[in-house]
């Protein structure tokens, strides 16, 4: 209770803690967030080099058939895994964590066992379910032959992910940014081919091999570190794998309603619209919350278990939710201006002329950016307590708002109407998380940070305006003074905040101008 006084009292969340303390945090948080989103970066430039590849080769029509398939194995993969992927984390690292070498090559022989079940499951589900997902996604029988011959990938998914659980548990994070790259490359190589030499009826067979040479990659990595055990006709393994399915059951059904949501879009506008505005949304959608989500590779690496050891302190809580929160907004802020203005000529260079008609959605969905970067930090509270019911009745209440906007503002607005929808979903996110974990567990956001981001949004929403403005030279000369506004802004912060400039300049000999007072 003094701790959540202390923290009401004190409404940055933060007390004043010395100089030197919070210098040295943000500049571990700025330093890693930069470390992991470089990797993250180039896993996104491979990926953008095979969606280049793949609206050239398929066109918009071809694209939105690829979502929806991929959607589809997706959402069967997520309903069959039970959480595994998710809970064998937190088991196999508490085991790792004791120094106990027989009990962690158990509990991994334990999570491949039950990825390889769950995978057979799910591939059965997916054989069985191919007839009735066929007529609910596309509205007759054609594609239940597609379905089926797709069902062997939510094998190769299941597995996949098994290993990964296992290479972050056991911390090792080099290993698990390898494979994301060595994934990405592997997925290029293996889909390009298909699709040049087939075009539409080169999806099923690229999705395939694509998928198995990805799960190949990822053995290649883990096997290493624990030889193949499985014991598939284990009573004792199957009883122990329930502790794993009672962890991740809540966060598998939030999983679930989200992939669903993302499902029943597909079909929602495949249906009221076409499949290339399938595509067009899709592509969209994936631009911004994919390709411009590079600022956020950290938060689950380095925030999250950082997040986790303090969260029983309301004080130290808030003080790790407003650092990650203030650097996710000088980040954020400037690469969203910058983003929305040169939209078209990301559109066309990402993928081709074609996409153009998204570009305006993209632009106006890129405001959710903004708010997610002040909201995704808080989003974690719930996780780290472990209150996995308000985590799912928040994603739910989330997931039903969007889809609702999405929903009414395709209806009266077409393609660029799920963008504004996006955006007040984004919104309404920021409302929910601040205004029920604040009544819940005293989150409570650092004031002294409202004037910078007040003036970022104002930038921003600048930015939004211009970018749907058809004047290139007001586009150019306005849009380049608001980014650069926001540029000076990041680093003024990043300089009061951070020890970076000083460090730069007893590396550099003082060379720096930004390291001179």
């Amino acid at each position: 209770m003094n701790g959540m006084q202390e923290t009401r009292n004190n409404p940055e969340g933060a007390g004043r803690e010395g100089g030197g303390e919070s210098r040295s945090a943000y500049g571990h948080i700025v330093k890693y967030t930069g470390f992991l989103g470089l990797v993250q970066m180039l896993t996104m430039l491979v990926g953008v080099a095979r969606n280049k590849l793949a609206a050239v080769l398929l066109g918009t029509a071809g694209v939105g058939l690829s979502s929806l398939y991929w959607n589809v194995v997706n959402f069967v993969n997520s309903a069959s895994n039970l959480g595994i992927s998710f809970s064998s984390v937190k088991e196999v690292s508490e085991c790792y964590g004791r120094g106990v070498p027989e009990r962690v090559a158990r509990q991994v022989e334990i999570v491949r066992t039950w990825s390889v079940w769950t995978g057979v499951g799910g591939m059965l589900l997916c054989l069985l379910c191919s007839p009735a997902i066929s007529f609910l996604a596309f509205s007759d029988w054609s594609h239940t032959l597609p379905v089926c011959l797709l069902s062997p990938v939510v094998a190769f998914m299941s597995v996949t992910a098994g290993e990964v659980a296992i290479l972050k548990a056991v911390r090792r994070l080099e290993r698990v940014a390898l494979v994301s790259v060595l994934g990405a490359v592997v997925t290029l190589l293996l889909t390009v081919p298909f699709y040049y030499a087939w075009g539409i009826r080169g999806i099923v067979p690229g999705l395939l091999a694509s998928t198995l040479g990805v799960m190949v990659a990822h053995l290649s990595l883990s096997l290493p570190v624990f030889p193949w055990r499985v014991s598939l006709r284990s009573r004792a393994h199957f009883r122990a794998g329930w502790s794993l399915v009672r962890v991740g059951a809540p966060y598998i059904l939030a999983t679930l309603v989200n992939m669903g949501v993302g499902l029943g879009l597909s079909i929602f506008i495949a249906q009221a619209g076409s499949l290339s505005d399938v595509g067009l949304y899709g592509m969209g959608y994936n631009l911004v919350f994919t390709y411009a989500g590079v600022v956020f590779a950290a938060v689950d690496a380095d925030y999250f278990p950082r997040l986790s050891a303090v969260h029983h302190d309301a004080r130290e809580m808030n003080l790790a939710i407003n650092r990650q929160v203030k650097v996710c907004v000088l980040l954020m802020a400037p690469f969203v201006v910058a983003f929305m203005l040169a939209m078209p000529l990301v559109v066309r260079l990402l993928y081709s002329s074609a996409f153009l008609p998204m570009t305006g959605m993209a632009v106006c969905a890129s405001v959710h950016l903004f708010f997610k970067s002040m909201t995704l930090p808080a989003a974690y509270v719930s996780l780290a307590k472990g209150d996995a019911l308000t985590y799912l009745c928040m994603e739910v209440a989330y997931d039903v708002f969007m889809a609702a906007c999405v929903v009414a503002g395709y209806l009266f607005g077409g393609i660029l109407g799920t963008g504004v929808a996006l955006a007040v979903a984004g919104m309404f996110d920021w409302w929910m998380i601040y205004a029920v974990y604040g009544r819940r567990y005293g989150l409570s956001p650092d004031r002294s940070a409202r004037p910078f981001m007040a003036w970022q949004f104002v930038l921003v929403m600048a930015a939004l305006a211009l970018a749907l403005t058809g004047e290139v030279w007001l586009k150019a000369l306005a849009g380049g003074c608001v980014l650069c506004l926001s540029v000076l802004l990041s680093l003024g912060a990043f300089r009061r905040e951070t020890q970076l400039f000083s460090d730069l300049k007893r590396r550099w000999g003082g060379r720096l101008p930004l390291g001179r007072k």
